[in-house]
């Protein structure tokens, strides 16, 4: 991996090169285990981002063992790889499961980055949001300039099938 660490807009614009390939992409793993690398391939979003940045096989194995001993809480989680990106970045990537279902890919990117209710004419509580999406509210992660309550602006970028919308952040 790089020396440098990364942020919520290098998370962001690997997921857009992975969805520009396929935008109805989903995990292809375990049938019945949650796992992070299976047949030799990373199976979850995250992972693949993880990997697409460089870190290896084996080090995305003793990342799901350390998970696992913290419940699958990734802000607990003690790993070389945590130090690879930014607080903000490791949260949002937390954030990114993917899924089963065709197009659950595009769905995790709809739910980390897409527009907020008051981008679709309804009333946003900020503080509920800021506490769900908390790399969306960083000013200095997109370069913004003014307030630091600036919003990422929202990114609606590929369509979700109705079978992938699932869950909320």
């Amino acid at each position: 991996m790089a020396h440098t660490r990364l942020t919520t807009t290098d998370l962001h614009n690997a997921l857009h090169a992975i969805l520009d390939e396929t935008s109805l992409r989903a995990d292809d793993g375990h049938p019945e285990y949650r796992v992070f690398v299976y047949h030799g391939r990373p199976t979850g979003l995250n992972v693949t981002l993880m990997h697409g940045f460089g870190a290896s096989l084996n080090a995305l194995k003793a990342l799901d063992s350390a998970l696992d001993g913290t419940d699958r809480e990734w802000e607990h989680v003690k790993h070389p790889l945590r130090n690879r990106f930014t607080p903000l970045a490791w949260t949002c990537l937390s954030h990114l499961g993917g899924g089963d279902p065709e197009g659950a890919w595009a769905n995790s990117h709809r739910l980390a980055f897409g527009p907020r209710a008051t981008d679709l004419g309804r009333s946003l509580d900020r503080s509920i949001d800021r506490r769900r999406r908390p790399w969306l509210y960083d000013s200095s992660e997109f370069a913004q300039t003014g307030s630091e309550h600036d919003l990422h602006p929202g990114c609606s970028a590929y369509p979700v099938p109705d079978r992938a919308r699932y869950g909320t952040l």
